[in-house]
């Protein structure tokens, strides 16, 4: 189920239809001068003795209801409830938003959002670490990332982010997105296309990315003339694993991994390459 977001414009027509109540005060009120016997034979009431006391009265809950139906304009729009979602260190969590958007947290990362306000007033998630996004398409309301160096604005794709106190990247596995920073410093990223923000503000942009960058989600891993170090952090990271036996001499590498148990890839990676490389938790 999706939410449009609300406009300004409706705040104002119902703050305008809050107001109503108070109109007929206002009518026979102007700087410094309260026309009395104009609001009394609109009322129909002729003992002018008791005009001041109960229009004194009638002023009082007017003032009295404008400050509730604006107290109550702010608890509808302006309070929050913050939702936090967090993954664990050794575990990906699934995640599916009001829209149904989908998200896909990695170890050791968080996300928040304000359950009030999204899918009404915007669709903003702030973000610490890492999360692959499947943004569900809605045209008047953007979906935003939010980081502490830059953010992410799309319609509707799939993509990644990692943010930290040190960097913030994106990377674009179908559809585009919007990458800035507070500078308003930006680029637009298509499909394949990977960029970052450090903390000094400078940005780089590669239009192909590591064929690996969704490897922590789909366990799927391509290589093509991989060093064999490399091969080894990526799994080790992947699978939360300790990989002995690396030899002195470099190896490269050249296959697919789909899905793959870590036990079978390292016996595939010994018969390939004549190597002893073995898993030492």
């Amino acid at each position: 189920m999706s939410f449009p977001c609300l406009n300004n414009k409706k705040k104002e027509d119902r703050m305008e239809k809050e107001e109503k109540d108070i109109r007929f005060v206002a009518r026979f009120y102007r700087e410094n001068r309260l026309d009395t016997t104009q609001a009394w034979q609109k009322l129909g009431i002729g003992k002018q003795r008791n005009n001041s006391i109960l229009l004194y009265r009638l002023i009082t809950i007017a003032a009295v209801t404008f400050l509730i139906a604006g107290f109550s304009w702010w608890w509808i729009y302006d309070r929050q409830d913050w939702i936090v979602i967090a993954s664990s260190a050794h575990a990906v969590k699934e995640v599916t938003l009001p829209d149904n958007s989908h998200i896909t947290l990695a170890e050791n990362s968080a996300l928040q959002y304000d359950r009030l306000a999204y899918g009404k007033k915007n669709r903003n998630v702030t973000l610490n670490g890492k999360a692959y996004f499947s943004v569900t398409h809605q045209e008047q309301c953007p979906f935003r990332v939010q980081t502490e160096l830059a953010n992410i604005q799309v319609l509707g794709t799939q993509f990644q982010v990692t943010a930290n106190a040190n960097q913030t990247s994106a990377t674009v596995e179908s559809g585009k997105v919007r990458f800035y920073n507070k500078e308003q410093k930006e680029a637009i990223l298509t499909k394949g296309m990977y960029a970052f923000i450090n903390q000094k503000g400078q940005m780089q942009i590669n239009k192909q990315s590591d064929p690996n960058t969704f490897a922590w989600k789909t366990h799927v891993f391509v290589y093509n003339e991989a060093p064999l170090k490399k091969v080894v952090k990526e799994l080790e990271e992947v699978y939360k694993v300790h990989i002995g036996g690396i030899p002195q001499k470099e190896y490269y590498l050249t296959t697919t991994f789909d899905n793959t148990p870590i036990e079978d890839i390292i016996e595939i990676i010994n018969q390939t390459l004549d190597t002893k490389l073995d898993i030492t938790q």
